[in-house]
């Protein structure tokens, strides 16, 4: 049977330029930087068996780095959340994504930022997330997902 990707999201603002990392076969890593909201993002796929680093987002704000390191393919993404809101120390004014927390079928990563502004919450049913995208400026402005169903 063949999986069908979707597409869901951003979440977010339209600051900063956008990205698509595209789909995989799985999650293996999300490496992330924040304080009180959401810096670079970057994550370690699966493509096949085989791990595959996915294209850094860098931000223009050097914050504290987290490892989340998934036991794929045993461990994997159930629901993804966190808040957006405006920075009133950013010039421009678009929503940026505030927080995240990552929960596997096994455990929960976060809330990594600052959990203020608008929540927002996916949960993945009866499918896997496969791929990240987003907006990516002097911080994460936005995230969105591909799944496989």
């Amino acid at each position: 049977m063949a999986s069908k990707d979707i597409v869901v999201g951003p979440w977010g603002g339209s600051g900063g330029s956008g990205w698509d990392d595209g789909s995989y076969t799985g999650i293996r890593q999300i490496e992330l930087s924040y304080r009180d909201t959401i810096g670079s993002f970057s994550v370690v796929y699966d493509l096949n068996g085989q791990p595959f680093d996915g294209p850094k987002h860098p931000s223009k704000h050097s914050f504290p780095t987290v490892k989340i390191e998934l036991n794929f393919p045993e461990e994997f993404l159930v629901s993804v959340s966190g808040y957006t809101s405006p920075l009133s120390w950013l010039a421009t004014k678009t929503p940026v994504v505030r927080s995240l927390t990552f929960k596997t079928n096994k455990r929960t990563f976060g809330p990594y930022g600052k959990e203020e502004g608008t929540p927002f919450n996916f949960p993945i049913e009866n499918g896997l997330i496969v791929g990240f995208k987003g907006h990516t400026g002097e911080l994460l402005d936005a995230i969105g997902f591909h799944l496989a169903l």
